[in-house]
């Protein structure tokens, strides 16, 4: 029945907002300033099969029962994560969130995501993208 209702969720969900982080293995001392020029020239990281495939893994991973136990209907929670230069999912966090269990569940199921993504790049170079992931749902 839970799965029913994670397939409405679906449509809920809000799409992944991109922002560029540069390697931190970089030894630059001075913050480095894009041109529209190197903007034009880079590419955000790709999930296989797209945003829709994302959410989808996520959902199938989140355990709804836990949350209609305790009566929570809404859900509200943003993560952060990095896309590694091979693809790999790390530095996963929860940014916000209005309760813990909705924090944990969402943790885990984003863990649970091993798909590996088509790494970002800039001017052809792979480099390591921060990704955002918001959660809003309601149960019915």
């Amino acid at each position: 029945m839970m799965k029913k209702y994670l397939t409405c969720i679906v449509s809920f969900f809000c799409f992944v907002l991109f922002s560029a982080q540069q390697d931190s293995t970089s030894m630059q001392k001075t913050p480095t300033v894009i041109s529209p020029a190197e903007l034009s020239e880079s590419k955000n990281p790709e999930f296989p099969g797209g945003h829709q495939a994302f959410v989808k893994k996520i959902l199938n991973n989140f355990q709804t029962g836990v949350l209609a136990r305790l009566n929570i209907s809404s859900v509200k929670a943003v993560a952060s994560f990095v896309v590694e230069k091979d693809g790999s999912m790390g530095d996963i966090q929860i940014e916000s969130y209005e309760n813990e269990i909705i924090k944990k569940e969402f943790l885990k199921a984003l863990k649970s995501v091993n798909t590996k993504w088509t790494p970002g790049e800039i001017k052809g170079e792979k480099v390591r993208m921060k990704m955002r992931q918001p959660l809003i749902f309601r149960l019915e």
